[in-house]
């Protein structure tokens, strides 16, 4: 997928597939990519920008959407499944 200057959101991007989602990103071109997670001082990986982002919390759907409106792209990566509740 082409993702140059594409403005990508991607969820639990401090650990596993997530983290390997936002490089991936990044090595494709993406001129911006947020990295959403519960601690968003848990992000170490460079060139990305880290926001509050817990998928359960409303709140934080509403927030990291409302800072994040410039987003052309969503990945939503659920390490956790059990922990989702309808929102």
């Amino acid at each position: 997928m082409d993702l140059k200057n594409a403005v990508v959101l991607i969820t639990g991007a401090n650990r596993g597939l997530g983290l390997a989602f936002a490089r991936e990103a990044l090595a494709r071109g993406a001129r911006k990519v947020y990295a959403g997670a519960r601690d968003p001082s848990t992000v170490t990986l460079a060139g990305v920008e880290a926001i509050k982002l817990d998928v359960t919390n409303p709140q934080d759907v509403a927030a990291a959407a409302a800072y994040a409106s410039d987003v052309t792209l969503s990945l939503i990566h659920i390490s956790e499944p059990t922990r989702l509740r309808r929102i």
